[in-house]
């Protein structure tokens, strides 16, 4: 399954700017609504610092997104990863679908 994801400049800044934020930690989300869902996925270097983690964090998230979470949304969506270490794929997992549940209802 190909992911859609965010990288029209404009898009970013308004979803970064107007979009909704929510914390399920170790991930954050901005939310904003939008006629095609697309996402987008953050890691700063700040709090990852070596790259091989950060791309193997990605991976691991875009692969969650895609296998268990074909989201039916009409948003756009910027998932940034806040925690200072290295999760595992159980955390990831959990803190994805946190965030499904609360977007599909409202």
């Amino acid at each position: 399954m190909k992911i859609n994801t965010l990288k029209n400049k404009e898009e970013i800044n308004r979803l970064f700017q107007k979009g909704e934020t929510s914390i399920f930690y170790p991930l954050m989300v901005y939310v904003v609504q939008s006629k095609e869902p697309k996402v987008l996925f953050s890691i700063s270097k700040k709090k990852i610092a070596k790259a091989v983690e950060r791309n193997k964090l990605k991976r691991q998230l875009k692969a969650i997104y895609a296998e268990d979470f074909s989201w039916n949304l009409n948003k756009h969506l910027a998932i940034v990863y806040i925690a200072n270490y290295v999760c595992d794929a159980i955390e990831l997992k959990e803190a994805m679908q946190k965030i499904k549940d609360t977007h599909e209802k409202g």
